[in-house]
């Protein structure tokens, strides 16, 4: 995995409203996310995928959002705000070494990791800490922008995920993004 960090700028970029018919977040979380969840948003930047999922949890979820760019941050609750649904995002600045993510008693019903772990120092780490914080049946949704990072790498990383313990039980079939559905055991 490289170390690399996403630049500012391209946060928004991918805010873009013509993505959402490439990779429409709805589409892409329905099937995972229900009303009253805990979720987190790995590498959530400026929230194309966060924000959603906050309308899906409802007022009796929770959104984390962990992003190592605290500018990040600060716009998606600016955003959040605006969309009305700041009371259920929480927003976790993540170090190199860890996500953040733990929140004792309070274990994660879903997780997205998209187009983030290419970027990562320690792809065995996130998978680690991710498996932790999941609850039993818990699920990770796993993606990467096919052409960007290659076939071979993201098979690495599933590899490396099904080390840390997880199940793979679907493979996304999403236009120019490589996805896995990845289930941590009952």
């Amino acid at each position: 995995m490289s170390e690399s960090v996403c630049p500012f700028w391209v946060g928004y970029l991918l805010l873009n409203p013509l993505r959402k018919k490439l990779q429409n977040p709805e589409t892409l979380l329905t099937p995972y996310v229900k009303p009253g969840m805990t979720v987190g948003d790995i590498g959530s930047a400026m929230g194309f995928f966060s924000l959603p999922m906050a309308d899906m949890v409802g007022p009796s979820g929770r959104v984390v959002c962990v992003d190592i760019q605290s500018k990040m941050l600060k716009k998606l609750k600016k955003r959040a705000a605006k969309a009305g649904v700041d009371a259920v995002m929480e927003y976790r600045v993540c170090s190199r070494t860890s996500l953040h993510l733990e929140t004792p008693g309070q274990p994660y019903d879903f997780l997205l990791a998209s187009a983030v772990v290419h970027e990562v120092p320690d792809a065995k780490a996130l998978f680690e800490e991710s498996f932790r914080v999941l609850k039993p049946g818990g699920r990770l949704l796993l993606s990467e922008p096919a052409g960007h990072v290659s076939q071979a790498t993201f098979d690495h990383e599933v590899f490396v995920a099904e080390e840390s313990g997880f199940h793979v039980i679907k493979a996304l079939s999403e236009r120019r993004t490589l996805g896995v559905v990845l289930e941590k055991p009952a």
